[in-house]
């Protein structure tokens, strides 16, 4: 009998020895996140912006989170839906990541959706703002860190007519899906409270020349107040560029969307940005200790002036290792780390974040306006919208 109770003391410790030891293993395996983003093309400089202030984060808390490491796969998308679906599955079917991240084109976002949704792999988004995602085609797995396409453009739409008294605009976007929805963001709310939009054009994806869309706007210099515009990367620094040469910037004044005059493309705009106003959800001249450390690092870190995309990577990274603190790293437990995730709040460069009840990101809304100093040419803060979200609507 003592013989049998000693085999069987000895089995059970073999077990757990061996089993106690595997689980530990286990436990200690890298968190692998697959993240998106676009390095060529006309979204090339947000894609490594974006990038950079994800891998800022990582390296500020030494890319482990509650004794885990932390890999970080990155993918170039080309801003081209259907290479950004096969990239997509590259990191998850080959690299098995446990999260997905980034994404700059609503475009990408759009064709990933059902994929994402399909493998059941949490998907933060820090930048795309593909509207349906978090509303009418909104999932459990699908975060927004970044913004709604219509979000901050219902706050820039009231703040035109409310603020800027203007009354009547042309509107100017590229022609693809954050186009569009950001266009109807700021129509919905200047016409909610009596403006009229005159004219609204939309030039293709990648425009090199201008001119034939900044004849139509010369023709109504006098009869409107405002040109709206929304470009991003190399079409904004053209853009902006063109209208100056053009010699409308005096004679009808821009305001524009923040991605038109983000501090990625001022170096290349100069003085054809200057004094340029537009909205936005991060403005690198907010006054807040946080930010001012945000950027000071940044700085150290890339020698380079943080933009929009810069802490759009830095805040998406933040949300996803506050909530894989809160589970003790255990993102094999997925039902507790989207839990964790949707309650995810904190102090971020833009001002306080949080999620709202379909998983997009909460924020304040800045007016801004391109200044230059000491030869330096930086957005500074005009004004600003609290709590900006994604259903937003003003009071007449």
């Amino acid at each position: 009998m003592r013989k049998f109770l000693l085999i069987m003391i000895m089995s059970m410790f073999l077990f757990s020895l061996a089993f106690g030891n595997r689980g530990i293993a286990e436990a200690a395996e890298p968190i692998k996140i697959g993240y998106l983003a676009p390095y060529v093309g006309v979204f090339a400089k947000f894609g490594s912006d974006l990038r950079d202030g994800f891998k800022l984060y990582l390296e500020e808390i030494g890319n482990k989170v509650a004794g885990r490491q932390i890999i970080f796969i990155d993918e170039d998308t080309e801003g081209k839906p259907e290479v950004g679906l096969v990239k997509t599955k590259k990191l998850v079917e080959k690299d098995h990541v446990q999260i997905l991240a980034g994404i700059i084109s609503s475009g990408v976002a759009y064709a990933v959706r059902d994929y994402v949704i399909a493998s059941k792999v949490p998907l933060v988004i820090t930048n795309a703002g593909a509207t349906k995602l978090t509303q009418e085609q909104r999932s459990p797995f699908i975060f927004r860190t970044s913004f709604a396409n219509c979000q901050q453009d219902l706050a820039g739409g009231w703040y035109a007519y409310a603020k800027m008294g203007a009354r009547k605009v042309i509107m100017m976007g590229s022609d693809y899906a954050a186009g569009h929805e950001k266009a109807a963001g700021f129509k919905k709310t200047f016409k909610f409270m009596g403006g009229e939009v005159v004219e609204e054009t939309y030039p293709p994806l990648g425009t090199n020349d201008f001119a034939p869309y900044l004849a139509k706007v010369a023709n109504y210099v006098g009869k409107v107040d405002r040109t709206w515009a929304f470009f991003a990367g190399s079409d904004a620094i053209r853009f902006v560029n063109q209208y100056q040469e053009y010699g409308l910037k005096e004679k009808l004044k821009l305001f524009c969307e923040e991605g038109v005059t983000d501090e990625a493309n001022l170096p290349s705009q100069k003085e054809a940005a200057l004094g340029v106003e537009s909205y936005a959800r991060y403005c690198i001249g907010h006054d807040s200790s946080e930010n001012k450390r945000f950027v000071r690092e940044y700085r150290k870190k890339y020698n380079y002036d943080p933009g929009s995309l810069s802490e759009g990577g830095y805040v998406g990274a933040k949300f996803i290792v506050k909530a894989l603190e809160a589970v003790k790293g255990k993102i094999e437990n997925q039902e507790a780390f989207l839990k964790a995730l949707r309650s995810v709040k904190f102090e971020a460069p833009r001002g306080p974040v949080r999620f709202d009840e379909h998983q997009n990101v909460i924020f304040n809304t800045f007016i801004q306006r391109v200044e230059k100093k000491d030869g330096k040419y930086n957005n500074i803060v005009v004004d600003m919208i609290p709590d900006v979200d994604q259903y937003w609507m003003p009071k007449k």
